[in-house]
């Protein structure tokens, strides 16, 4: 289980509308300023691949472990 508190500060950055969750909008607009377009079907399916529990969006806890997962 990744260190959620490790993380928040940068999931704080990606969350824009403060929220709590990242959503397709978030991801994309993450991707963008990163020098990366991507599409709307690419960051539903980034969703869809962090999303644990089903609701559709990233929390916290899901970002931690996406971010866990892509430094392996």
């Amino acid at each position: 289980m990744a260190d959620v508190e490790q993380y928040r500060a940068t999931f704080e950055m990606v969350d824009v509308d403060g929220d709590g969750f990242v959503s397709v909008e978030e991801v994309k607009n993450l991707m963008r300023v990163l020098g990366q377009e991507v599409s709307t079907l690419r960051a539903v399916e980034v969703v869809v691949a962090a999303d644990a529990n089903g609701d559709g969006k990233i929390s916290l806890e899901e970002f931690a472990a996406l971010m866990e997962a892509a430094r392996r």
